[in-house]
């Protein structure tokens, strides 16, 4: 370690701490699943998978230890417990680990790129080994765990929902309450407008989410079918398989079926074919429309509050500053609480949002004062 600059020790932590926390999320997430399940034998496959990624992450607290990091307070921790907790509800159970195994290969792809750029030769093959180790077992976990190729994620329904909701309400009631006052500075008239645009758009945005949500699952559903897809076979009828294929390349009955035999045992398909399904993973639905609907509404609705609600207690004037004010902060919240799962940067994020709805609010509000001038 002694061989690295500032600046490459430096780089190698980033990673390095961030692979940790990934490992440890997934360990949390396995320990939950293991306090729900009902079957002991799952409990234990459970608890020995979680228990494993635990073990895992304290080899990465001992790399952050060697290029001297520090390991993180009791508070971090904590933070880490209830963000998986929350982050299960929104993704679901396979689209929390899908996220976290997704997000743990970039930093290992992150650090492969390190590890390259290290200008002492020994060194760099050392992490270029640690690296490609680490990629090694993501790829294994991804199949065995969750039965998913290298480019798969199918996970992340609920986020989408939530955002698309939550930011609609928002942005749509913020506009109708500026565009009112634009043309009507009266209070009450104001909050019916609010009221009614906020429910009618809730309702509205919860039946198109339970359409599109529907009609997309449809649409995969005929696709898979009209291609052939189909799920995964089980290791007798992939046996039966390559015994057809090596019949067809010219052996007999009898070596057709020692090759079958012995690719089946290299491939080792028992795990990679039951694991996922016996804690409940790879056999998981995707998420429903009901609840792409339900989500979507509920989103609509509770953000929707945040412009109307000055308008209960306050005159037209103060009511419109705070709501702005009010509506403009939570975009910027909404925003960057995004960042939790695209793992983007959360400044930049939750500025995109509010400059999104504060400009949607200031060109309704002109067109509103334009009416009022009119008429």
């Amino acid at each position: 370690m002694d061989k690295l600059t500032n600046k490459e020790r430096e780089a190698l932590l980033a990673e390095a701490k961030k692979i940790y926390i990934y490992k440890l999320m997934q360990a949390k997430g396995y320990k939950k699943l293991a306090k729900k399940a009902k079957d002991e034998s799952i409990k234990r496959l459970l608890l020995e998978i979680g228990s494993n990624e635990a073990i895992d992450s304290e080899y990465w607290l001992k790399k952050i230890k060697e290029l001297k990091g520090k390991r993180g307070r009791f508070t971090e921790t904590f933070i880490i417990d209830n963000r998986v907790s929350f982050m299960m509800r929104i993704l679901g159970r396979r689209g929390f680990f899908e996220w976290t195994l997704i997000a743990e290969e970039d930093s290992v792809q992150d650090l492969a790129i390190q590890s390259e750029n290290i200008s002492d030769l020994s060194t760099s093959e050392i992490w270029t080994r640690i690296a490609s180790d680490e990629r090694l077992h993501v790829e294994r976990i991804k199949k065995e765990v969750l039965g998913m190729e290298s480019w798969e994620m199918g996970g992340g329904g609920g986020v989408r929902d939530v955002i698309f909701g939550a930011n609609d309400g928002l942005v749509s009631i913020l506009a109708l309450v500026a565009g009112v006052y634009g043309a009507v500075t009266e209070s009450k008239a104001v909050l019916i407008a609010g009221v009614a645009g906020a429910v009618a758009g809730a309702l509205s945005m919860g039946a198109a989410a339970y359409l599109s949500s529907k009609s997309e699952r449809e649409v995969l559903e005929r696709e898979s079918e009209r291609k052939g897809i189909r799920k995964k076979r089980s290791p007798e009828e992939e046996r039966k398989e390559l015994i057809i294929f090596y019949r067809l390349k010219g052996f007999n009955e009898g070596k057709a079926e020692i090759l079958a035999n012995r690719a089946i045992s290299v491939m080792d398909l028992r795990s990679e074919f039951t694991i996922g399904e016996e804690v409940g993973l790879t056999s998981e639905k995707s998420w429903s429309p009901i609840k792409a609907g339900i989500l979507t509404g509920l989103s609509f609705a509770i953000a929707s509050v945040i412009p109307i609600l000055p308008f209960t207690f306050m005159d037209v004037n103060p009511a419109v500053i705070t709501a702005v004010i009010a509506s403009i902060a939570t975009l910027f919240g909404i925003g960057a609480s995004k960042a939790i799962f695209t793992r983007k940067n959360w400044i930049r994020s939750g500025l995109e949002m509010m400059t999104i709805g504060t400009l949607a609010s200031v060109a309704t509000y002109f067109i509103g004062l334009a009416f009022s001038i009119i008429m």
